[in-house]
Order: structure tokens, then C-alpha cells, then sequence
């Protein structure tokens, strides 16, 4: 039985036990019997739950590691792969060479889009030529939350989590 079979079991046996009592019925052994019976099932698979989520963090966990090594080495080849270009591009315009037309490798130098270089800090710029990113300071919200200041539109939340193992 999955999770959800055993939880409707349990939940339908408890309301059949409560039925019978409040009529005044003694349940019997059997029917004490089958309630623990999925109490102990129900507490099992919880269990197990709990073993396979923790095999898949340690998962992932792992993965983790393998995507920060693999972005180092990509890290790592693009610098390599940048250094190479501006060395060719260096020498190709030390030696005034605009393109070399080699049938499998051509090679040319080309003029990039212009862009914007910044010689001033950005908030000295006139208002039309800037970008302004608003973000909810959740600390100083949450501060004065607990402090009892009523902010229109904010509250507090308190949930619950799994702490596995």
C-alpha cells in the first residue's frame, strides 16, 4: 500500500472505531488489532519515506559537488579560450594582419558594437539613464512586524518542515 492508501485506512478505521463508541460498542481485538496494525504500517512507510529522501539529497548533495567542479573547469577553459584571442588578436594587429584565409581555419579581425564604458559611478547619471531594482527587505519587515507595526499587505507566516535524521 502506498502512503496515501494507508493514511485513507487508518482515517476510515478511526472514524468506525469513534462511530462504534459513541454507540456505546466495545470494538474487538481484531479491530484493535487491524488500527495498530496500520498505525505500525503507516509508521513504516513513513520511514521509508524518510531513508529514500535521504539517499536523494545525499544524491544530490553529490551532484552538487560535480556541478561546482564542472563549472570551475568550464570557468577555467573560457579564460583559457580568451587569452588565446587576445593574444592572436594582439600579434594579428601588432603585424597588421586583417585576416589570414585559410581554407579550414580563416581567421579575421572584426570590428565589435559599440558599448557603453562608465567613466562615472552610475547614480551620478541623469534619472532617464538609470535602472532601479525595488526588493521587499524582508529582515527589517520582519523586525517591525514583531515589533507590532502594522504594514498594509504583509504578515507574518509560520510553517512547518521535515527535519529527517
Amino acid at each position: 500500500m502506498n502512503l496515501y492508501q494507508i493514511n485513507q485506512d487508518l482515517q476510515n478505521k478511526l472514524i468506525q472505531l469513534g462511530e462504534m463508541l459513541e454507540n456505546g460498542e466495545t470494538p474487538s481485538d481484531d479491530e484493535v488489532n487491524a488500527l495498530l496494525d496500520l498505525q505500525g504500517d503507516l509508521t513504516d512507510k513513513l520511514v521509508n519515506y524518510g531513508k529514500f529522501i535521504k539517499n536523494t539529497q545525499s544524491d544530490i548533495d553529490a551532484l552538487d559537488g560535480e556541478i561546482k567542479r564542472l563549472t570551475a573547469k568550464k570557468k577555467s577553459l573560457s579564460n583559457l579560450v580568451d587569452r588565446l584571442k587576445s593574444n592572436m588578436l594582439s600579434v594579428m594587429v601588432d603585424n597588421d594582419i586583417a585576416k589570414i584565409d585559410d581554407p579550414i581555419m580563416p581567421i579575421r579581425r572584426q570590428k565589435s558594437p559599440a558599448s557603453v564604458h562608465l567613466d562615472i559611478d552610475a547614480k551620478h547619471l541623469p534619472s532617464e539613464y538609470q535602472k532601479v531594482d525595488i526588493k521587499a527587505n524582508n529582515t527589517a519587515i520582519a523586525k517591525a512586524l514583531k515589533d507590532g507595526i502594522a504594514i498594509d499587505g504583509v504578515s507574518l507566516v509560520r510553517s512547518e518542515h521535515l527535519r529527517i535524521g
